[in-house]
């Protein structure tokens, strides 16, 4: 009776056990899977993972073991796991554009995917997942076919996960929208898109009416005129950009993109010209070109350039030229750049910027000599030597 007893228990144990994790079918005959999923009428939820992926192994620890996770998962989906590196995977990820691991795919019983996730997900937002590719009004890649049809808001929500899915086809689609509307700036959910979501704009006259019309995008109080000057920087240059590959894909039209820029920013004009074609060569591995570019950006300061412009292209470039040998150099002259009097209090940012540049390339002796300088500077900011000492104290625990 004792050993029946505790069999009985073991068995209770067992059940318990499997319950809670989500039950998988490991790289199965993808036929077999969707003629299981029509025969269940139920949606597919595919893991797409590799073997060396370490947010895919954490999921598999700490996430499809979840009791609550395992529940949904099982009650509502047909749970498949596949190494895209193995057997069917690799025709898979071509299927459906897996491109980073774990790719979190939900396809309905016809092969139709509807929605995904990227990534690692803690238990509740993973349930989350699961809701929404359950629900048609949520399903991404079902409200994509219908998004120009959508409104405002719900393609506000739409366009907010296409940018997090990095989307190719958004562009388009976002264009296609944008030309629907009788006023892009008609109501806060349009600013928001602009504000926030459109990358480029298809249409010199849109971008002119945007510039003309700030004043609607501050009104709303939730955006401040620098935020609004900010992202014209952004939308003139992307459409500068649109325009140039329109006429020639493998070649930049500087001259019509400096042009615009002297337009609409004309008082960013030169640092962002001068910086976006720093950053053009540098990608190019035209290293001669971009450093007589950036070259330019030393010049202009602080005459047409802000000293705090300059810091920020110095913090960008600064790795890159470094991994090319040209660091020093460029240092040195920007050492030589005198701060105006009106930017004074922006004197420690000599330092700092060395400090950025020296963590980015792991260089931790030389940014911990450049920390403490700073540290011990009256005119170093508290908040900035706080985090200072919280970069130093990280460095030190390893």
């Amino acid at each position: 009776m004792k050993n029946l007893i505790w069999a009985s228990c073991l068995f209770l144990i067992t059940i318990t056990a499997n319950a809670a994790e989500i039950n998988f079918l490991s790289n199965p005959t993808w036929t077999t899977v969707l003629e299981k999923a029509k025969k269940e009428n139920k949606i597919i939820f595919l893991d797409a993972y590799a073997t060396w992926c370490g947010p895919c192994k954490q999921m598999d620890a700490q996430i499809y073991t979840n009791s609550d996770v395992a529940a949904f998962y099982n009650a509502n989906f047909i749970n498949v796991k596949y190494d895209m590196e193995k057997g069917e995977g690799p025709m898979l990820a071509e299927r459906y554009f897996v491109t980073a691991y774990p790719h979190l795919l939900f396809i309905n019983p016809e092969g139709v995917i509807l929605h995904k996730g990227v990534g690692f997900h803690e238990p509740a937002d993973f349930v989350e997942l699961g809701k929404t590719a359950k629900d048609p009004n949520t399903q991404y890649f079902t409200l994509k076919k219908k998004a120009l049809d959508l409104s405002n808001a719900d393609f506000a929500k739409f366009a907010r996960t296409a940018v997090a899915f990095e989307d190719e086809d958004f562009e388009e689609i976002s264009k296609n929208y944008l030309a629907k509307q009788p006023d892009i700036l008609g109501n806060i959910d349009l600013i928001d898109l602009i504000m926030n979501d459109f990358n480029s704009l298809s249409e010199e006259k849109t971008l002119a009416y945007i510039v003309a019309n700030k004043a609607k995008i501050v009104n709303t109080g939730k955006y401040t005129p620098e935020d609004v000057d900010q992202r014209l920087v952004s939308l003139t240059l992307g459409f500068g950009i649109y325009q140039s590959a329109l006429k020639d894909e493998n070649s930049m039209d500087f001259e019509s993109i400096k042009a615009l820029l002297d337009k609409y920013i004309p008082q960013k004009s030169l640092f962002v010209y001068q910086y976006f074609r720093t950053q053009y060569f540098l990608e190019e591995k035209k290293i001669p070109e971009a450093i007589k570019e950036f070259d330019l950006i030393l010049d202009n300061t602080p005459a047409k350039i802000d000293f705090e412009q300059l810091c920020n292209a110095m913090m960008s470039f600064g790795p890159i030229l470094a991994g090319e040998g040209k660091l020093d150099a460029t240092i040195a002259r920007f050492d030589a750049v005198k701060i105006p009097e009106k930017e004074a209090k922006l004197s420690y940012m000599k330092e700092f910027v060395k400090g950025i540049i020296y963590i980015k390339m792991k260089e931790y002796e030389k940014f911990k000599t450049v920390a403490n300088t700073l540290i011990a500077n009256p005119d170093t900011p508290d908040n900035v030597k706080t985090d200072l000492k919280s970069a130093l104290e990280k460095i030190a625990q390893h």
